[in-house]
């Protein structure tokens, strides 16, 4: 009898009940008619365009009729290209430099705002003003301040005492740095509200039993709140870098890659082989390889930021 039982109870125990198998199949079906639409809409915007730029840069086409393949021409031609490996360069240096500058701005300004300093509601709008201007815009009207004589830039530092004729943007060794300046200054904003949502989720007794063992305000930001919001930190930067790595309108709105190419970025290259030499297979090849490099940018950035999260 205990043998019939035992055995009973274990068919009983590895048998599916059929109403839990009948549920699990709804649900996944209902999961897939769920996330099916992102999936078409990721296939239609992204998936066949990518594939339409990777057909195009083993091809030859000049804008008008059909494209001819010719394999791997196009990617010999570009990667023994000195140019494509100096917009390279400068395109990541610049990229670099932008991200790094927008986020220890945005994580000073945030710790600021987050610790209640007076005037932190005002700040939390002017700080994030620029972000709404647009690319174009801020482009115009920057390449305006810092003209010589005129410029707003070049009559305050006249005003100084240092010289109101500098002509920052028609110099190879000054653009780049301007370039940089404004990304920075029109890319705070949304990486301050990136981190001070980071930064305002951390609970406030955490810092009530810092302050009482005694740790300063400049202890508690190092000890607590940038350990605390690292993972924030690496996806604000990571975004940062992939915008600015892609950044178009401001740079042709700035200097349109000049002087001299001295600020000609993947982006800019990329729109003049295609639009102004019509190359469309070269400039479809530097497209992809620079999709490429992104990739893998954020597949590292991924894994630090999961790295990060894991350590917390």
């Amino acid at each position: 009898m205990v043998k019939t039982m035992e055995s009973t109870g274990l068919r009983l125990v590895g048998t599916r009940a059929p109403g839990v198998t009948a549920r699990k199949r709804r649900q996944k079906v209902l999961m897939a008619v769920t996330i099916l639409p992102a999936v078409l809409m990721i296939v239609a915007f992204f998936g066949v365009p990518a594939l339409q730029a990777v057909i195009l840069s083993v091809s030859r086409w000049s804008g008008v009729g059909d494209p001819t393949l010719v394999g791997a021409d196009n990617y010999v031609t570009v990667l023994s290209s000195p140019l494509f490996y100096a917009s390279l360069v400068r395109t990541l240096l610049y990229a670099a430099a932008t991200s790094l500058g927008i986020t220890l701005i945005a994580t000073f300004l945030a710790a600021a705002v987050s610790s209640g300093v007076a005037g932190s509601r005002f700040y939390r709008v002017i700080w994030f003003a620029p972000a709404v201007a647009p690319a174009a815009a801020v482009g115009v009207f920057w390449s305006t301040a810092f003209q010589p004589r005129i410029g707003t830039v070049n009559a305050i530092l006249g005003g100084l005492g240092l010289g109101d004729d500098h002509a920052w943007l028609a110099r190879t060794d000054t653009a780049i740095y301007v370039l940089i300046f404004v990304s920075i200054w029109g890319g705070v904003g949304f990486a301050f509200l990136l981190l001070l949502g980071g930064m305002e989720q951390i609970p406030l007794s955490v810092y009530e039993a810092a302050r009482i063992d005694g740790a300063s305000a400049l202890r508690q930001f190092f000890s607590i709140t940038l350990p605390l919001v690292r993972p924030v930190l690496a996806i604000t930067a990571t975004l940062q870098l992939i915008w600015a790595f892609n950044g178009f309108t401001l740079v042709w709105g700035l200097t349109k890659g000049g002087p001299a190419e001295s600020t000609l970025t993947l982006p800019v290259l990329v729109y003049k082989e295609g639009f102004q030499f019509f190359r469309f297979g070269e400039a479809s090849t530097v497209a992809v390889i620079a999709g490429v490099i992104l990739i893998v940018i954020g597949f590292f950035a991924m894994r630090l930021s999961q790295s990060q999260q894991g350590d917390k």
